[in-house]
């Protein structure tokens, strides 16, 4: 009996030890702090309040194109200052590249490559290998533009060094990842899109402005039904730092380019308190910082759908409100905190706000410099009696940590100048056949699409109505649709589904399931929203025998343009606009200017239409005198029709104009920038 105590107490003991070295190893797994760096002010003030990288854009190719940024010349003075106080810089290069772009891209890859960045961040999938060929010792970031949302797709690009997951992801998906080998960072602080990242066209399509070419409009913080129901909340994770440095995240991002040095050294230095807390053994939340970085910015705060927070709409009003100061009563603030001469205010009367800095402070009948919280103060100017105030600006941030943070330069190495070696794209011959290919949302439209001519028609895998082989009777092949937000459990359903129901074509919403292209011997083609923009991503996707649907941000001038005609071309129907998680109760949503956009769920996400439908017309006919021969066409209800009138418009022209009425002809001949 004795025996048996002694061996399960010295069990339980080395439990113990082995649970306190996993915790050891974990908290000495330390992750890289990246903070935005807009312009030089930012930089500075990242690297004084502690980041262990800046991120930063010249001004081409860089997905926050209004931000400073920086010349060239600029940018081989900010490596060398960075990398002086032992910082890395990465480089954002993350927008969608045109062919005719492609030469320029990697020409300026080179030189930014020689100035001596560390690491370059992209959207294109596609271009992974090419870096990795071409500069091996560069690492290779795919932005969260690139909406790697799983670890399927993961897998497509393993060549790259890190993943910046979608802001969608639940910390259990990211773990996933990281104990699948993939190197992971993570924002943990700013800006939340309400659009999953890379799969909006809401500010291409309503305001000319591409997301997806850094010139977005923010669309979604415009007003809606009457409010901002698109507004989203400020993410704030640094309550949660323990569990994501025990994760095994690699990096935590503070998002801003657009934004001041004070924001930048304030977001910093938070979240550098944060992490040397815990990994020094006793985790302490930096209160004073907290405090500060709600009065610099905020729209309300958020843990976001990492952490299953699904309050992320700030529908009252898109700005920075700053920290809540008191409500007016009597002409006073009743303070909720400390108020000084000097601070400036955000004054929030029902729809108007208005700003001003504090000039004089009266309390209980006497002129003070600081008033406390509980006490009321008045400020010389006439407050709306119910406002509320909040505290924008204070007189004690400081752009100065009151800590020294202390590193070894990093070793300038000379790299020697290389030119990229792009892979050989052959023009394809023009195709001789023609295939109309369409999208059915029941099974009633999918054989009313069929009777009318298509070759293909995708209905949703998941659907439960989603025919067997002996159920669909047509002449039509039926093709299965697997959608564009979807997870490793979802994607392996859809393969277990494509297995049993047997479909003639499948139509990918997300590239994840190329992994398992090989088991499939029948067509597979990739919907919009993969984002194929040029050649190089035609001929990556083609090395898994995959036919991609074209961006519909592509011109007709940019579409004819390609050297490839292996391709499908979307020519007409409902282009969506954002696919999202965040749940949108409004059937439609109306703009200011009278627009209605229609909403759908599709799945476990939600769509936003365009206002009106897209619309070739006869200008298909331009594209399939250029070789091209794949079409799509997905207008909920209509697409049987539309399949018709394409089939007679590709044998004849007809008059277009009055068929052109309601619809929009998009990017055809308006070139994004």
């Amino acid at each position: 009996m004795a025996t048996e105590l002694i061996n399960l107490l010295l069990s339980a003991i080395l439990k113990l030890r082995m649970l306190e070295k996993n915790r050891s190893q974990k908290i000495s797994q330390k992750p890289e702090l990246l903070s935005p760096a807009g312009d030089w002010d930012s930089m500075r003030a990242a690297i004084l309040n502690g980041a262990d990288a800046v991120y930063l854009g010249i001004r081409e190719f860089n997905a926050r194109a209004q931000a400073k940024n920086f010349s060239f010349e600029e940018l081989k003075k900010a490596v060398e200052y960075v990398h002086t106080h032992g910082v890395r810089v990465y480089l954002t290069m993350n927008v969608l590249v045109k062919n005719e772009e492609i030469g320029h891209y990697f020409d300026l890859l080179s030189d930014v490559y020689h100035a001596g960045i560390d690491g370059v961040i992209i959207q294109h999938l596609s271009f992974v290998e090419i870096i990795k060929a071409n500069y091996p010792d560069l690492a290779v970031i795919i932005s969260t533009q690139g909406a790697v949302g799983n670890l399927a797709t993961a897998l497509l690009v393993k060549k790259a060094d890190r993943i910046i997951v979608p802001r969608e992801l639940s910390l259990d998906e990211i773990k996933n990842l990281v104990n699948s080998g993939i190197e992971v960072e993570v924002f943990v602080h700013g800006a939340l899109c309400f659009s999953y990242s890379g799969l909006c066209l809401f500010s291409s399509f309503v305001s000319n402005r591409s997301g997806n070419r850094g010139h977005c409009a923010q669309t979604c913080r415009q007003k809606f039904n009457g409010g901002y129901p698109l507004s989203t909340r400020e993410l704030c994770l640094v309550k949660r730092i323990p569990e994501l440095i025990q994760s095994g995240i690699k990096a935590f991002k503070i998002e801003g380019r657009m934004r001041s040095a004070l924001y930048v050294a304030v977001a910093t230095r938070l979240y550098r308190k944060a992490i040397d807390s815990y990994l020094a053994g006793k985790f302490v939340l930096p209160l004073k910082e907290i405090n500060e970085i709600e009065i610099v910015f905020n729209r309300e705060f958020t843990e976001g759908l990492i952490m299953g927070d699904r309050q992320l709409i700030s529908p009252d009003k898109p700005l920075n409100r700053g920290a809540f100061l008191g409500k007016v009563e009597d002409g006073f603030i009743h303070l909720r905190r400390e108020l000084k001469v000097g601070d400036g205010i955000g004054i929030w009367d029902g729809p108007q706000v208005n700003g001003a800095i504090v000039r004089s402070i009266v309390v209980n009948g006497q002129s003070v410099e600081k008033a406390q919280a509980g006490e009321n103060a008045g400020i010389n100017m006439n407050l709306p009696n119910n406002a509320s105030i909040y505290l924008t600006s204070s007189t004690d941030i400081k752009l100065e940590p009151d800590f020294n943070t202390v590193r070894s330069p990093i070793k300038k190495e000379e790299r020697p100048k290389r030119y990229a070696r792009l892979p050989l794209v052959r023009r394809d011959k023009s195709s001789a056949s023609l295939v109309m290919l369409a999208r059915a949302y029941s099974v009633k439209e999918a054989k009313e699409i069929a009777g009318a001519g298509a070759d293909v028609v995708f209905y949703n895998i998941f659907a439960p109505d989603f025919p067997d082989p002996e159920q669909w009777q047509e002449k039509s092949r039926l093709g299965a649709y697997i959608p564009r937000i979807i997870n490793d459990s979802e994607l392996k359903l859809a393969k277990d589904l494509l297995k049993k129901k047997s479909p003639e074509a499948v139509l990918l919403g997300n590239p994840g399931f190329l992994i398992w292209r090989s088991e499939f011997n029948i067509p597979f083609y990739l919907d919009y929203s993969i984002n194929v923009f040029n050649d190089l991503d035609v001929l990556f996707y083609r090395k898994f025998d995959a036919i991609p649907v074209l961006s519909p941000e592509l011109s007709l001038k940019e579409m004819i343009n390609l050297k490839s005609r292996d391709v499908v071309i979307f020519c007409h129907g409902n282009l969506v606009m954002v696919n999202t998680l965040i749940e949108l109760k409004d059937k439609s949503l109306t703009d200011e200017k009278g627009y209605k956009f229609p909403v759908r769920k599709e799945g476990r996400y939600w769509q936003i239409l365009n206002s009106r439908p897209f619309g070739m017309f006869n200008d298909i006919r331009k594209l399939r005198a250029a070789g091209f021969g794949q079409f799509l066409i997905d207008q909920e209800s209509r697409s049987s029709h539309m399949i018709s009138l394409y089939r007679n418009i590709l044998q004849q022209e007809i008059s277009d104009r009055r068929l052109r009425k309601g619809y929009t002809s998009g990017h055809l001949y308006r070139p994004v920038d």
